[in-house]
């Protein structure tokens, strides 16, 4: 990895699709165990494209886990939080996971925890991964409280995503 980059040595190509606008990233498992991306002087690494970013690990020496790229599409989150549609749960919990990681990657506060929060996070985890506790499927039900918790740390989730990586200018590694 070049001197002023920091980031997951193993990883996956990860575009991440918000309408009909990509960006691509680098992520993977930093040094402390959690995900980080890619970043070059506190500032996240993007590509134009996934092969760009497959051409970047290679010169860079990063293990590649898996050989084709990981799409994540907010889309879902943006139209829910315009109320344009309902919940996308996955969506959802890839936007403030995502967050959480670029927030960690830069260094940049997300204080995303707290018994609302924790709640929240928790429901939207067993709705994407319901066999966790034991069932097949589980649809969230959400008090008042935690809804506007909800929408407002998804829409926080964007704005720090928009902040730290949209629309910034393509950095190579």
């Amino acid at each position: 990895m070049s001197t002023a980059s920091a980031g997951p040595l193993s990883g996956y190509v990860l575009e991440v699709v918000r309408n009909d606008r990509s960006t691509t990233l680098w992520w993977g498992e930093g040094a402390d165990g959690g995900d980080v991306v890619a970043t070059r002087s506190g500032r996240v690494i993007t590509w134009t494209s996934p092969e760009a970013c497959f051409a970047a690990a290679a010169v860079e020496g990063w293990d590649v886990a898996h050989d084709e790229a990981t799409r994540m599409d907010l889309t879902p989150v943006l139209e829910w939080l315009a109320r344009r549609r309902a919940l996308d749960a996955a969506a959802a919990l890839n936007a403030w996971n995502l967050a959480g990681d670029t927030a960690r990657s830069t260094r940049t506060p997300w204080g995303d925890r707290g018994r609302v929060a924790d709640a929240c996070h928790d429901k939207l985890t067993v709705a994407c991964i319901p066999w966790l506790v034991g069932q097949d499927d589980r649809s969230p039900r959400w008090a008042v409280t935690e809804e506007r918790y909800l929408r407002a740390r998804v829409g926080a989730a964007v704005a720090l995503f928009d902040q730290q990586v949209a629309g910034r200018r393509h950095l190579r590694p």
